[in-house]
């Protein structure tokens, strides 16, 4: 009997092009937070480790000047400018909105990666919690040299610290300066409960009360699609199935969802005002809520968690209550089921045109930089084509991580 084929996942080697102005023994990278790793320096062939407590492990790019092979990796890489962070504790990360945090004046930034020699594994950037280094990313079949086959573009510091600097209230109030030097912006989901410079959603909310609703027979959305069920399906809410909910807004702004799942049947869900304001609410997209009038749960990933989803995603992005037709005859954004949201070109102010009734944090990144800067981005992957680039080693091989400058 001959023996079943070995299966080989092939490197993907990972460059860096620093483009910052900043000597390559200044920027440390490190793999923070991964579930499974296994690279090497692959000018030397060194096995390299992850960065955690009491093994620090971070690389300087002079260290690394072709780049890592990376056979196996899940997590995130950062970067660091001038020197790394010290963990303070097992899973220790930064808290880049908190200032008695230690590391807090340190400019640091992140990818996410997922390789496991997969049709399926991307890599992304993403600006939701902070803005502070500037990356693009590249994709490459047969090296740099070859054909690039995906990329996600960014802007530099300047333009994007200064556009999103008049978003707050008072303006820059979210911006971290080292004396004269740029840290980063703070995003509106970093912050603790009290305190956000940014808008709490608040005149959004009274419109889908006072106007929105009204003239819609007190529906302000139509949260209906269809769930592929989670990986571990042993409950009736993680198996495959359809949901059809309305979703309506009371007097005091608190959003209930009220409909069917083809296995779950009918049920309700509540989403009080106060855990909507909270910036891990609307903003982070994972905010508590009553099951039918149970206490109040996070949620989880599920059927309730993926309507909680597109809910949410729906205002970030100013689809909930937009009342923009795209095309003659065609049925107003804000009355389409919550799933055709996903086919949408255009979001925010094209959604909302006569007020900022959408996440303006995230508007602001869109027209700077493809990264992930609103949870649930890749929802909306017509108007966000470019939110993650492929890693499928049968389409490229070379993963290029640009660090753009400053100015």
């Amino acid at each position: 009997m001959s023996a079943s084929p070995v299966e080989f996942t092939p490197p993907l080697r990972i460059v860096f092009q620093n483009n910052s102005g900043r000597p390559d023994n200044k920027i440390f990278a490190g793999f923070v937070d991964c579930t499974t790793f296994v690279a090497t320096n692959a000018a030397n062939g060194n096995s390299l480790a992850m960065a955690a407590y009491g093994s620090p492990n971070w690389y300087s790019l002079d260290t690394l000047p072709l780049g890592i092979d990376v056979t196996s990796v899940s997590g995130r890489l950062y970067f660091c400018y001038d020197k790394p962070w010290v963990f303070n504790n097992p899973g220790y990360e930064p808290n880049s909105g908190n200032p008695s945090d230690p590391n807090y004046l340190l400019r640091f930034d992140k990818i996410e990666m997922t390789y496991r020699g997969m049709p399926t594994d991307v890599a992304d950037t993403t600006s939701i919690d902070y803005f502070s280094i500037p990356i693009a990313l590249k994709a490459w079949l047969g090296g740099t040299g070859g054909t690039q086959v995906a990329s996600q573009t960014a802007s530099n510091t300047t333009p994007v610290a200064a556009s999103l600097s008049g978003i707050t209230t008072p303006a820059g109030a979210a911006v971290v300066n080292d004396k004269s030097e740029f840290v980063r912006v703070i995003g509106p989901s970093s912050y603790g409960s009290t305190g956000s410079p940014y808008d709490d959603f608040s005149a959004y909310l009274a419109y889908l009360r006072d106007t929105y609703g009204p003239a819609h027979d007190g529906m302000i959305a139509a949260i209906k699609g269809h769930f592929v069920g989670s990986q571990q399906q042993a409950t009736p809410q993680t198996q495959p199935q359809d949901y059809d909910f309305k979703a309506t807004i009371d007097a005091n702004c608190n959003i209930t969802l009220t409909g069917n799942g083809t296995v779950v049947g009918a049920h309700t869900l509540v989403y009080s005002r106060a855990n909507l304001a909270v910036p891990s609410g609307i903003y982070g997209a994972n905010p508590q809520f009553s099951l039918d009038g149970g206490t109040p749960i996070y949620p989880q990933n599920d059927l309730y968690g993926w309507m909680t989803g597109d809910l949410l995603s729906g205002i970030n992005a100013g689809a909930v209550g937009s009342m923009v037709t795209l095309s003659h005859n065609a049925t107003p954004v804000g009355a389409m089921p919550s799933a055709d949201w996903r086919n949408l070109p255009k979001l925010f102010d094209t959604l909302q045109p006569l007020n900022p009734y959408f996440n303006r944090y995230a508007g602001r990144l869109s027209t700077l930089s493809q990264a992930y800067n609103f949870a649930y981005t890749d929802r909306f992957n017509v108007a966000f084509p470019n939110v993650t680039v492929t890693l499928d080693p049968g389409r490229m091989d070379t993963l290029q991580v640009v660090i753009l400058p400053d100015n």
